[in-house]
């Protein structure tokens, strides 16, 4: 999965930080700290998104407003242990799939850095990361998305939207 805006953003920034000569300085601080904000957000949306596809499609239409309801709230903490957690509601198979694929790979290092970074940026701590840096992990954590729509059983035609 990988998000136009997203893109865009980093391009945006890569380009301001180079024609200004801003590498390196508080500048870049506060661009990559509005980036892991944004970061985060398309990832809160896309976990809940990704929730809620799998739980419509049961027929109970009262399971699939429990479940609609609920999406929200388990999105909004999203850690590869939390990932982990709420796969492993759904079932032991769901979190085998995620564990096995996910799990001290790349891709885990570069979501829980993204995601570690934010909470920091969010408590008033600052980010840790330069912009080269947040690309490399951003283009790495893709994956964990991938990975979540897999093991959520979800076929590519409930997620082609996503992308």
């Amino acid at each position: 999965m990988q998000f136009a805006s997203l893109e865009g953003y980093l391009t945006g920034c890569e380009m301001h930080l180079d024609a200004t000569n801003s590498r390196n300085t508080d500048i870049e601080s506060y661009l990559v700290q509005f980036l892991l904000t944004r970061i985060c957000a398309e990832y809160e949306t896309r976990l809940k998104i990704l929730i809620e596809r799998r739980c419509a499609k049961t027929k109970d239409g009262h399971l699939k407003r429990f479940a609609a309801r609920s999406a929200k709230d388990v999105s909004k903490h999203f850690s590869i242990g939390d990932l982990k957690a709420i796969l492993g509601r759904f079932g032991d198979d769901y979190h085998k799939t995620f564990d096995d694929a996910v799990v001290n790979k790349p891709a885990h290092v570069a979501w829980d850095s993204i995601y570690s970074n934010r909470q920091a940026v969010a408590h008033g701590g600052g980010a840790q990361m330069t912009l080269t840096e947040l690309k490399t992990a951003y283009a790495d954590s893709l994956e964990v998305l991938d990975w979540m729509a897999t093991a959520l059983a979800l076929k590519p035609r409930d997620i082609r939207d996503l992308k």
